[in-house]
Parts: C-alpha cells; structure tokens; sequence
C-alpha cells in the first residue's frame, strides 16, 4: 500500500487577542496557498526508511512518527519519502503540514479511523493557531476561535475552531518575498517569544477584531480588494505591536519595512509579514502579479538583498490524498 499526500502552505496574518481577557486566546487569521507545497509518499515496508531529507528534516520525520506510532501502538514499519518541502522557519507553516502528511499517511496505511484535529493533538499542532490544520482539511481564508479558557485557568489543549471560513478570490495573488538569511521562531523559541508579548494591550485587540469585522471579512466578501488590502495591511501592523517587544518593532528585521515599503511601491494593495516572519507578502491583482513580482526582484538585487520572489494564489481545498493499493 503506498499513500501520497500533497498539502499547502499558509499565511498567517495575524492575531485578534493575546489578552484572553474574554476566556478566549489568540483568535488567528490566515490564509492557505497553493504554494510552495510538501509532497510525501509513504508506502508499507519491512522498516523504517525516511528519504531525501535533510538530517535536521529527518529528525522531525522521525519524532512525528514516533509520536503517532507510541500513540496508536504501530510498528512503524514504512517508507517515507518526502517529494517537495515548505521552507522551514520561514513562516510559511512547514511544521504542521509535514505532521499532518506523515501522520495522516500513516493512518491510512494502518487502518487507524481518526480526523485531522486528532492528529494534530497528537503530532503536538495547534498549540495556538489552527490555521494551518483547518488549511490542511479545507484550505480558504479562515479566520478560528482561539484558545478556551478552562475552570482551572489553563487553555484547552485541542486546536481552536474555525469560526470563518471562506474562498479565496481566483483573481487575487500574493507576491511573496522570503530573505533568506533570516530565520523566524519555531517550537521553543516561539513558546519562549511569546511570553514576552505584553498582553495588557487590550485596544490593539479591541481595533483587531473591530477591523476583521467590519472591514476584513466585509471585503472579502464583496471582492474589493483595496478595502481588503487596506484592512491586511492594518491588521498586520497591529499584531506587529503586540510583538514588537520581541522583535524589536512591528517586523522581524530592519530590512522587512522597505521590503513592505516596496510592495506597496510596486502596486501592492496591502502587505505585511506572515507569523515570525521572514516571509512578506502583497496583495495583487493576478493581472498585475507579474509586474509586481518584477519589481520586488530588482529591488532585492539592487540593495544585495538575497531571497526569493514568486507568486502564489489562495488554495481552496485541503490536501490532496491520493491511496494507491498494490
């Protein structure tokens, strides 16, 4: 039996609260892309073999099988090749779809009955945002619940609920621009990072939530991608202050605000930084992308800035799971 799975990458673009003042925590906002992508294939074995990995990569494969394998009391005896990958720390979500296209490979070929929000508990997803899980079961624009808060003032442990969900126009695009020195936080550095976020900072969130519903969604939903624009654009800045302390100002690095500053430059309708960064987007038009995505090249060659440039639309569907049995 062989599975292969293939699943998009996502933006995250930003938090409504991190005060959980009203029982709830984070409240995350993202949206899936149709690339870059992981691509695996997993196929029944008399061993473990994980392939085409670098070692860092093959040492999570093997934790999130490990993790699946301890839980569901499986011999994991398979072959994993991983075909494509996201970029890791980059802030294009790699972690939780490389988890979950290992972890739901492994189900299939087992036989285990379970869903997406069962495995992302147990490959340890969803800590705070669930973007990436919903993304990897629907895909769209999709904006979640956040984190309850418990009767003994812990946060529940299962991944938020998408609270919105919706498709993201076929003729939108995102320039993205990815430095490549840069690294953003992961795992323990991220759960440290936040710590330090200042949560008392009870208007920020009040004018997040205010933008995402009246102004974000609104647009979405009528197609009017400057008032969209405009309100990621807010949105991003806002979240941005919450974690300023870390990162010492709105984005990850000195550089990223003439990358934005450019975007916009370029004919960006709205642009910010996705999670930790170093990724950074803009919001085109598909009939403009191209241009766009010119200019942000120059740019990068011109002030001897290295990353890569490319375009990516919205992805409106989840992973794509494909069984093959022989």
């Amino acid at each position: 039996m062989k599975v292969r799975i293939a699943a998009s990458s996502r933006l995250h673009l930003g938090f409504m609260d991190l005060s959980g003042s009203l029982g709830r925590l984070y409240g995350s906002i993202g949206v899936a892309l149709s690339k870059p992508r992981t691509e695996i294939a997993v196929k029944t074995n008399s061993h473990l073999i994980i392939q085409n990995v670098s070692k860092d990569r093959k040492r999570k494969v093997f934790n999130f099988v490990k993790a699946f394998s301890k839980y569901h009391g499986i011999d994991p005896n398979v072959t994993i090749r991983v075909n494509k990958s996201i970029p890791e720390h980059k802030g294009l979500g790699s972690g939780t779809q490389l988890a979950l296209s290992i972890s739901t490979a492994l189900a299939h070929i087992y036989g285990i009955k379970t869903d997406t929000h069962d495995l992302s508990v147990i490959m340890g997803r969803g800590m705070r945002s669930s973007i990436g899980i919903w993304g990897f079961e629907h895909g769209g624009l999709i904006v979640d619940s956040g984190k309850m808060r418990l009767k003994d003032g812990s946060f529940d442990a299962r991944p938020p609920k998408a609270v919105a969900r919706y498709d993201f126009p076929d003729e939108w695009k995102f320039v993205i621009v990815v430095p490549e020195e840069k690294h953003g936080l992961s795992g323990e550095q991220e759960k440290t990072a936040i710590g330090f976020v200042h949560p008392s900072k009870k208007k920020i969130s009040e004018e997040i939530c205010r933008l995402v519903m009246m102004k974000f969604l609104p647009s979405l939903i009528e197609k009017d991608i400057e008032e969209f624009g405009s309100a990621l654009s807010e949105i991003d800045r806002r979240t941005g202050l919450f974690f300023s302390p870390v990162q010492g100002g709105i984005y990850c690095e000195k550089g990223s605000y003439k990358i934005i500053d450019h975007l916009f430059v370029s004919g960006a309708y709205g642009a910010g930084q996705s999670s930790w960064g170093p990724a950074l987007y803009g919001l085109t038009l598909k009939s403009e992308s191209d241009d766009v995505a010119n200019c942000m090249t120059e740019f990068l060659e011109r002030n001897k800035i290295k990353g890569n440039v490319f375009i990516s639309s919205g992805h409106n569907r989840g992973a794509e799971v494909e069984i093959l049995r022989s």
